[in-house]
């Protein structure tokens, strides 16, 4: 298993700076979300290419990608599944093997109920099995990311997308933190899917209330790995003795540290989970 860092926390940092350091301090791989490729390519004209030639020039992996669509606007079909060919012919040239779905927003969030939820659902596996479908077809894996305040947040979302969608189209890539906001424990959600668990977001989340209500600021409770409620020595054990995880990627969504204090606070409290020692 290799260890990636997500851009998230240097969100604010030049891409340059946050290569240099993630590779210095001895990570293998980077995660980027295409909306911020997008802004690059728009406003600084730093394209795909010049994105996977600084990744390369640092000596890391590009461990994949964040992309995330209205799956669910029928409407919107064709643009999506047009924009899914352009992206997928774009990350396989950059030797990206990974796209992270990211569900659109909404759903619980906003007031709906679950059968309206399931709806919405039914539209959204017709047009991300197409998705999925296409990517395939030019070598990059998708995998599913479970995400609160989204359409694919609690146990039966997750399970109702990944039950009709077959495994060799579409992966999971458990957030951790995600699954506990969510109300479900993360270990038993691993091991539920692990045959299709390439691909892992670790992310640690301090102790929260989950009655009355939902979480208005969740991100605020994101923090360093080991400093929160996450079962990490278990879940890595799980995924080291008995899985197939090729990434393992250590994202925090907020800190009050800078970003190098917390980036190298998770790395040292993970590595040695990750290494067996």
């Amino acid at each position: 298993m290799k260890l990636s860092l997500e851009r998230l926390i240097f969100m604010r940092r030049p891409i340059g700076e946050f290569l240099t350091y993630t590779r210095s301090i001895g990570f293998e791989g980077v995660e980027f979300a295409e909306s911020e490729l997008q802004r690059h390519r728009q406003e600084r004209n730093y394209g795909y290419e010049s994105l996977a030639q600084d990744v390369e020039r640092r000596g890391l992996k590009l461990s994949g990608i964040y992309w995330s669509a209205d799956f669910h606007r029928s409407e919107d079909r064709a643009s999506i599944l047009s924009q899914s060919s352009a992206l997928a012919e774009a990350y396989s040239k950059m030797g990206c093997r990974y796209v992270v779905i990211g569900p659109p927003r909404g759903g619980l969030s906003e007031g709906l109920a679950p059968t309206q939820v399931f709806k919405l659902l039914d539209e959204l596996v017709k047009t991300l099995k197409d998705v999925s479908k296409i990517f395939v077809d030019h070598g990059v894996k998708p995998v599913l990311h479970n995400h609160y305040d989204t359409l694919v947040e609690t146990k039966e979302e997750l399970d109702q997308v990944l039950t009709c969608i077959e495994p060799e189209l579409l992966g999971f890539c458990p957030d951790t933190a995600h699954l506990a906001l969510a109300g479900m424990d993360p270990l038993q959600t691993i091991h539920k899917y692990l045959d299709r668990i390439t691909y892992v977001h670790l992310k640690d989340i301090k102790t929260f209330a989950g009655e009355g209500g939902r979480l208005k600021r969740w991100w605020e409770l994101t923090t360093e790995l080991g400093r929160g409620v996450i079962d990490f020595p278990a879940i890595i054990k799980v995924l080291r003795t008995y899985g197939k995880v090729e990434w393992l990627v250590v994202e925090q969504d907020y800190s009050d540290k800078t970003p190098e204090e917390s980036v190298k606070e998770s790395l040292d409290y993970i590595t040695p989970l990750v290494k067996g020692v």
